[in-house]
């Protein structure tokens, strides 16, 4: 079983609920984000942690408590940290995820937040990036694309050859992100910083989930 299958299937795991009892208030992508935030930060207070996720207190403790109880997440007095299991769920997002970077300028919208993120050794399972940006609006974005780095061209597939045809946008792709050949990195926007972070997140976890079903 691949790591990437793995990490889908505990995610899948934590958002299911536990009968009886409600749905649970929180998505994988909350799940996926509090891993991705704890092992950036290493350790965090709950309010803290809660503004890192964008999310109320109320949700984050159930979040917390969810991860706690799967043994991802430990809690002391001076916050929340993860554990060694957490952390190799945190290694396998960052095997694929470069960090999240907030971008301005040069952009094909004029939203207020634009968040990138490189996903590293994907190209072949792009296709058009057309499901990636539906993921991406369903998060929350009001926009988003897919560009690829294919053939040392940066490209946004089935569209244009953005090497030749946008210099300055190629540019500073180029210098935020320094894509390797069949990197792919996806770029979200919107007026939010919490939905363009999350929309992001979300088109970047719809194209790991194409490993699971190769």
């Amino acid at each position: 079983m691949s790591n990437v299958l793995k990490l889908h299937e505990q995610i899948n795991q934590l958002v299911r609920g536990e009968a009886p009892g409600p749905s649970p208030s929180f998505t994988a992508l909350h799940i996926i984000m509090a891993l991705l935030v704890l092992g950036d930060k290493g350790i965090l207070g709950r309010k803290r942690f809660a503004e890192e996720l964008g999310l109320g207190e109320g949700t984050v403790r159930t979040v917390v408590g969810r991860l706690k109880k799967h043994f991802l997440v430990k809690v002391t007095r001076s916050g929340c940290s993860l554990t060694e299991k957490g952390r190799e769920l945190y290694e396998v997002l960052r095997e694929r995820m470069g960090k999240f970077i907030e971008l301005a300028g040069n952009l094909p919208w004029s939203y207020r937040y634009s968040v990138g993120v490189k996903v590293n050794r994907m190209a072949n399972l792009l296709k058009m990036g057309l499901e990636e940006r539906d993921a991406a609006v369903r998060a929350g974005a009001d926009a988003a694309m897919a560009i690829t780095m294919q053939g040392g061209y940066l490209l946004m597939p089935g569209v244009s050859n953005l090497s030749k045809e946008q210099p300055s946008f190629t540019s500073m792709i180029m210098n935020f992100f320094n894509p390797s050949e069949g990197d792919v990195i996806l770029i979200a926007g919107s007026d939010d910083k919490i939905k363009a972070l999350y929309g992001v997140l979300a088109a970047a976890y719809e194209l790991l989930r194409k490993t699971v079903n190769q």
